[in-house]
């Protein structure tokens, strides 16, 4: 495989062989850990709400459907698409759709011709008469009696013909049929109101107790025939797919749609999923057995992607680059619920709370721009106070416990711990929804998933940080990890929100991995740092040498990044549909300035708004790093209404001998001219050029004289200079 881009061909092959090194200490531990993960696409001109917030809208399904047909005709031949229901969320009327590429582990096709299924949304020409012919030779092919077919009516239009159904199950050795027409008193079947599927219509509460409850229906839906599959086995599931593609064949027919239920998952039948999630399509990939397997499928999927238009990058507005804003969470369990690692090796999710919890960087570097406590995957040390001296306790009790036990128990040790401040279990960094959930049958796969994780637009970037992840865990399998939690208090959002100390943090994690044999470079991460983390601008200095001195003049620059910033959860409102909602204060962000060396704070200060921004040491290293928070733009509702915005920052660096200004610039939220911009760049060149151009080289203050105000830094804020505290000179 050539080198995929941004790493070099040395590079590439060194990160296969740290893969190779990981699941060389997985085989050392006797440990079988499966891993997956959910990266989020949009198209590469998101337009209308579904692109945005909403889940489902006009063309998300046509996306949906044609990213899954090219991953199978580059990927997956032999597979096929299965049209299902999705999550379903208080205040939507119903499930949201799913697609599911399915195909067979031993090698054999599942599906052999992919174009007997639709591709697209585009209006079909498939008739009731179609309808009637392919369930009819389907009966035939199953060998049951077509007695049993009977129409479908919808009760608002009883003389129109809705669809067809067959009652249909199999018995574990011959597939078996039903007359309904007895029980319901009449030769069609009266569907319950609504615009699902005729499948999930049908009136079974009339049957008797002796009927079949499953049938198979067959409808025409947007001009394109509709086979909806009932629950089966696995071997009945196989066995009914193979007769509806011979019966399609036979009949010549294209462009159909297989819908309905899906068997239980088995690994005989890897699956990776398309969600309809708010702004995004969300794929759920198949469980990989090693990171080389994840990796393979990950380019699959960015590759079909790519192919039909579709992207893992946004573009903002004002230039601004970013994932999709979709989760990307990582998951990792075992082949199988009761073979999950978790439940075999008890302290490995201890440690890994653990390990997360020590290691702010974790949480920040490749996590989405809404983050922190109100965030979809806030830190255990972001939900309540009473979290970690609450978690200190569950992960003694479950480090002494042996194996086999009792896996309830042992999912209730976090269940109520690992969530966020309303008790969302879902919404946690470290979610074990899907561990052993003793109150949801589908909730019981021995899975654990991290959710502080956002799509990047380069595959390998994206790959290199689940191997990151992945490394991680194979370092807590060999040695668990048992340092008691830290009590960051303020010093958790004042100090990692910050690029410098972020990097140091990751580089201590890949230094502690070199330390037990995984021999993973900090310098892979650092594609995935400078996404996170732009630059914004920078100054640079030629500090003459000393007179009759043979040393060369010294330069000196100091780096100005974007930082990262937590928005406030703001108290409940009433909404417009009579009920009640709440919003985040979005109003805030934050830079970072650094030094690479502290020698040139010898020589001057720094002032943003008129107020001097304190640098604090990294430790170890001759660098140096502060931030500033400031008001970018003014929301209602948002906190201290009082205060106004403070962009474009003016950022100025003060001669210490001459109190006099030596370098400036102006730092813009939106565009130096101040005008609205009437739509997203098209292209990421567009996007870096609107991004430049915020930062405004400032000649006019040059050479004028500056007083140093004293500031204040609390406890909380020791790294971080917030105007919002000094308003009043910041202005």
């Amino acid at each position: 495989m050539s080198a995929p881009a941004p790493y070099s061909a040395g590079t590439w092959s060194s990160i296969l062989a740290c893969g190779d090194a990981v699941e060389a200490s997985f085989a050392k531990t006797g440990m079988l850990f499966t891993m997956g993960g959910e990266p989020t696409f949009i198209p590469h001109d998101p337009q209308g709400p579904e692109w945005n917030t909403a889940a489902l809208g006009p063309t998300k399904l046509d996306y949906a459907r044609r990213f899954a047909r090219q991953l199978i005709e580059t990927a997956y031949p032999g597979a096929m698409i299965l049209e299902t229901s999705g999550k379903h969320y208080p205040g939507e009327p119903l499930p949201r759709w799913a697609l599911l590429v399915q195909w067979r582990a031993d090698g054999q096709p599942l599906w052999k011709d992919i174009t007997r299924l639709r591709g697209d949304t585009k209006e079909g020409r498939h008739t009731n008469k179609h309808a009637a012919d392919i369930i009819n030779r389907l009966a035939k092919k199953l060998s049951v009696s077509t007695a049993g077919i009977l129409p479908s009516h919808d009760t608002a239009n009883p003389d129109a013909n809705a669809g067809y159904v067959l009652p249909l199950d199999h018995d574990g050795s011959t597939w078996i049929t039903d007359d309904w027409t007895s029980v319901l008193k009449q030769d069609s079947a009266a569907l319950f109101p609504g615009d699902s599927l005729i499948g999930l219509r049908l009136p079974l509460a009339s049957l008797g107790e002796k009927n079949l409850r499953r049938a198979l229906t067959v409808e025409v839906k947007s001009g394109a025939l509709t086979i909806f599959i009932p629950p089966l086995s696995l071997e009945a599931y196989l066995e009914l797919i193979s007769a509806i593609e011979s019966v399609f064949t036979a009949a010549k027919l294209k462009d159909a749609v297989l819908a309905g239920y899906a068997p239980p998952l088995d690994p005989r039948l890897p699956t990776i999923g398309f969600a309809s999630d708010p702004g995004v399509i969300e794929i759920n990939l198949a469980i990989c057995e090693n990171w080389a397997a994840y990796d393979r499928q990950l380019d699959h999927v960015y590759t079909a992607a790519t192919a039909i238009g579709m992207t893992a990058r946004k573009l903002q507005l004002n230039g601004r680059e970013t994932g999709t804003g979709g989760g990307a969470h990582l998951v990792f369990g075992g082949p199988l619920g009761f073979a999950s690692p978790f439940f075999a090796f008890p302290a490995l999710l201890p440690s890994a709370i653990r390990y997360f919890q020590h290691h702010p960087g974790l949480s920040y570097a490749f996590t989405g721009q809404y983050m922190g406590p109100s965030s979809q995957a806030p830190r255990i040390d972001e939900s309540t106070f009473e979290a970690l001296y609450e978690l200190e306790i569950a992960c003694a009790g479950a480090e002494q416990f042996g194996s086999p036990h009792n896996f309830a128990l042992f999912d209730l040790l976090f269940r109520d711990l690992l969530m966020d401040r309303s008790g969302n279990t879902h919404r946690a960094e470290i979610s074990v929804d899907k561990l052993w959930n003793p109150f949801a049958g589908n909730g019981r796969a021995g899975l654990v998933e991290l959710r502080a994780f956002e799509t990047h637009p380069d595959r390998p970037a994206m790959s290199v940080v689940a191997l990151f992840i992945r490394a991680i865990f194979a370092r807590l399998a060999a040695d668990p990890y048992k340092a008691p939690f830290i009590r960051w208090n303020g010093e958790l959002h004042d100090k990692f929100f910050l690029p410098a100390f972020v990097w140091q943090d990751l580089s201590a994690i890949c230094a502690d991995l070199r330390e037990h044999g995984i021999p993973f470079e900090t310098e892979w991460l650092r594609p995935l740092w400078e996404f996170r983390f732009p630059k914004l601008g920078e100054f640079t200095f030629t500090a003459p040498a000393p007179a009759k001195s043979k040393k060369k003049p010294v330069t000196h620059t100091i780096t100005f990044r974007q930082a990262l910033e937590a928005w406030p959860l703001l108290g409940e409102q009433p909404n417009g549909g009579g009920g009640t909602s709440r919003c985040v204060d979005a109003s805030m962000d934050r830079i970072e300035v650094s030094v690479s060396d502290v020698a040139i704070l010898e020589t001057g200060f720094l002032l943003v708004n008129g107020l001097p921004c304190e640098l604090r040491p990294l430790e170890g290293t001759p660098s140096a790093a502060g931030g500033v928070r400031y008001r970018a733009f003014f929301l209602n509702p948002a906190l201290h209404p009082h205060i106004p915005v403070h962009a474009p920052l003016l950022i100025e660096w003060i001669d210490k001998s001459t109190f006099a200004v030596t370098a400036a610039a102006r730092w813009h939220v939106w565009n130096p001219r101040s005008v609205p911009y009437t739509s997203r760049p098209a292209k990421p060149a567009d996007a870096i050029e609107r991004f430049t151009e915020r930062w405004e080289t400032w000649p006019h203050t040059l050479g004028q004289p500056r007083l140093i105000q004293k500031v204040d830094f609390p406890p909380e804020g020791r790294h971080t200079l917030d105007l919002r505290r000094y308003s009043a000179q910041a202005r």
